[in-house]
């Protein structure tokens, strides 16, 4: 039998709402639908994160607009989720990832030092999807995975009860799952990755961030690589990361365009 984590029920009773008890039941209906295997995998935890000077902007807003529930779509390795973890004692992390096998770990992964002192482990046959399981295990109380393509597992996510208070995108980097997200969750906060990755020819995420945030009358806000649909101002403290910012994120934003000109950018993942 599947119990649900006594933080998970926490969170429901601490706010006492009829919201807060829905967002409690359907997280025990993920949790018991999407387990935890019994055991930790021997695999090493990699604890890795990649920040270009956004992240502020999500690590604010999960206390600032009381997210409780968050999901995440592309985890990787679960550097960004602990970050959200980080922000709220309160907030629970829904990982959606494929955690497909990295037969090829890519540039962008060995060019890390972290990435290549663990690349045979992230090689190995589910070594991806083994690697997030045993560095995310001290806090899997506070973390559904679950595995799958997003566009394929959303619907099923929504028909379980699933209402995200923030829903922060890092997977395809062209922003397929937008509209899908604007449809399923429409009072979710939408957030997401890769602002300034190009293709070569454009920067793919912008549009649909840019449709998506017309579409809800809202504000786009980016500051590195990470951008926000808010309904409110900029505040002087976004403003103050948005600058502090700009000079990495130009750097980001030529060197990814120089990469794809170039045919040498990165087929691996990263987080």
């Amino acid at each position: 039998m599947t119990t649900v984590p006594a933080t998970i029920a926490d969170t429901a009773t601490a706010h006492g709402s009829r919201a807060a008890l829905q967002a409690h039941e359907s997280l025990a209906s993920l949790k018991a639908q999407y387990p935890w295997p019994t055991q930790r995998p021997s695999e090493s935890p990699i604890l890795w994160s990649l920040d270009y000077g956004g992240r502020r902007l999500i690590t604010d807003a999960i206390p600032s607009r009381g997210v409780n529930v968050l999901l995440e779509i592309g985890s990787f390795l679960g550097g960004s989720a602990r970050q959200w973890l980080a922000a709220s004692r309160e907030v629970v992390v829904v990982c959606v990832d494929p955690w497909p096998d990295l037969v090829d770990p890519g540039a962008g992964i060995v060019a890390h030092r972290i990435g290549r002192a663990y690349r045979d482990q992230l090689r190995a046959p589910e070594g991806v999807y083994r690697s997030f399981l045993s560095s995310m295990w001290d806090v899997r109380h506070r973390i559904v995975h679950v595995r799958g393509m997003a566009l394929d597992v959303l619907p099923e996510l929504h028909t379980l009860g699933l209402r995200p208070d923030m829903v922060y995108i890092d997977a395809d980097k062209k922003g397929h799952e937008i509209p899908v997200c604007d449809e399923l969750f429409p009072d979710a906060v939408i957030a997401g990755d890769d602002w300034n990755w190009s293709d070569g020819y454009s920067f793919p995420i912008r549009e649909p961030a840019s449709r998506s945030a017309r579409k809800r009358g809202r504000r786009l806000k980016s500051v590195g690589t990470t951008w926000l649909i808010d309904d409110g101002p900029w505040t002087i403290r976004e403003r103050l990361l948005q600058l502090q910012s700009s000079p990495r994120s130009l750097t980001q934003a030529t060197h990814s365009l120089i990469q794809r000109l170039c045919g040498t950018t990165s087929s691996g993942r990263r987080r």
